[in-house]
């Protein structure tokens, strides 16, 4: 593959020490919150409500983004990772990003609905906690698939896909490598979900580097959460 065209737009890359200090901290959350959750092992105590896990969730989501726009070094703006943005008159590429994103939201529901199908799997401990039942969960609930779509695609198909892909040279390193980290961060949920969200992972980043933006992947990431707290 050629070149990552959103690594191209950032003609200087933040420190292989920074990114090295991301990954550590992403494995480091991912291990403790496997731990916490048990990974849905029998006697896990859930919260009294959801919003209790969703507070310590929209700290590391936006904590990440602070980290890798604020202290990521020169190149490393919001602006720059989340590339081509829409402007007056560019409906057709808006059209076309809506369009792609409904595309994935459809095949990883897909994918889900295939693997519930085939091994009658439920929810995980660790995403059963989150799941709103009342009217002020759900609204709260709009909020956190929003910031989490948002935050996630800027970490990992924006920052770590860029920095991979720069340091390996090989955009389809980078694609693979972010998507082996996003489903490291999911492994509280167990290895199953984990290595489906991996897959998930490196759909976006295709996605991603293909329409040089991350505005496809986050709009079909928060599609994807919403339909999972509403179902």
């Amino acid at each position: 593959m050629p070149a990552s065209p959103i690594a191209a737009r950032a003609r200087d890359v933040a420190s292989p020490l920074h990114t090295a200090a991301l990954i550590t901290l992403i494995v480091a959350v991912a291990v403790t919150g496997t731990i916490v959750s048990g990974a849905g092992a029998p006697g896990t105590v859930a919260p009294a409500s959801p919003i209790a896990a969703y507070v310590p969730l929209l700290v590391v989501q936006w904590g990440l983004v602070f980290y890798v726009c604020a202290l990521g070094g020169k190149g490393r703006s919001l602006s720059s990772l989340l590339g081509r943005r829409w402007r007056w008159g560019t409906w057709r590429r808006a059209c076309g990003d809506l369009a792609l994103a409904l595309a994935v939201m459809a095949l990883v529901e897909g994918i889900e609905s295939a693997w519930v199908s085939a091994t009658n799997a439920s929810r995980s401990a660790s995403v059963a906690t989150m799941i709103p039942a009342t009217a002020w969960e759900r609204a709260a609930w709009l909020f956190v698939s929003a910031s989490v779509g948002f935050c996630e695609e800027v970490v990992y198909r924006g920052y770590l896909q860029t920095q991979l892909t720069a340091f390996t040279r090989r955009v389809s390193w980078g694609v693979c490598l972010q998507a082996l980290l996003f489903g490291i961060a999911h492994a509280d949920q167990g290895i199953a979900s984990a290595v489906r969200v991996a897959i998930y992972g490196a759909i976006l980043g295709v996605v991603a580097n293909a329409r040089r933006s991350l505005i496809p992947g986050i709009v079909a990431h928060t599609g994807i959460d919403l339909a999972a707290g509403f179902a």
